[in-house]
C-alpha cells in the first residue's frame, strides 16, 4: 500500500455553453460543482470489491485499473470516492 498517492479532483457541473449578445462571447451556467478524493496506485496486489462501491454499502464512485505487464497478479489504477458537492468558487478554482 506504500505506492498509493492521494490528489483531489474538481468536476464543475455545468450546462452547454450559451451565446450573448456580444458576437463570439459565451456564458456558461454552473450548479455547484463536486470535490472528491482520488487514489492512485501505482502497483495493487488486489481490485477493488463490488461492496467496496457507492451503491453496494461502499464510498467508492468510481475504479479505472490496469494489468502491469511485469506481473498478472499487479495493477495500477485510481479510485474516486464518493466526493461532496460544493461551492463552485470552494478552493479558489472558479
Amino acid at each position: 500500500m506504500a505506492s498509493i498517492t492521494t490528489g483531489v479532483e474538481y468536476r464543475l457541473r455545468a450546462g452547454s455553453p450559451m451565446p450573448v449578445s456580444t458576437k463570439g462571447n459565451f456564458v456558461l451556467h454552473s450548479f455547484m460543482a463536486l470535490l472528491s478524493n482520488v487514489y492512485i496506485d501505482q502497483c495493487a496486489a488486489s481490485l477493488p470489491q463490488s461492496t467496496d462501491f457507492r451503491g453496494q454499502g461502499g464510498d467508492y464512485m468510481s475504479a479505472s485499473f490496469s494489468r502491469l505487464s511485469l506481473s498478472e497478479e499487479r495493477f495500477k489504477g485510481k479510485i474516486n470516492d464518493s466526493g461532496r458537492y460544493v461551492d463552485e468558487t470552494t478552493g479558489g478554482f472558479n
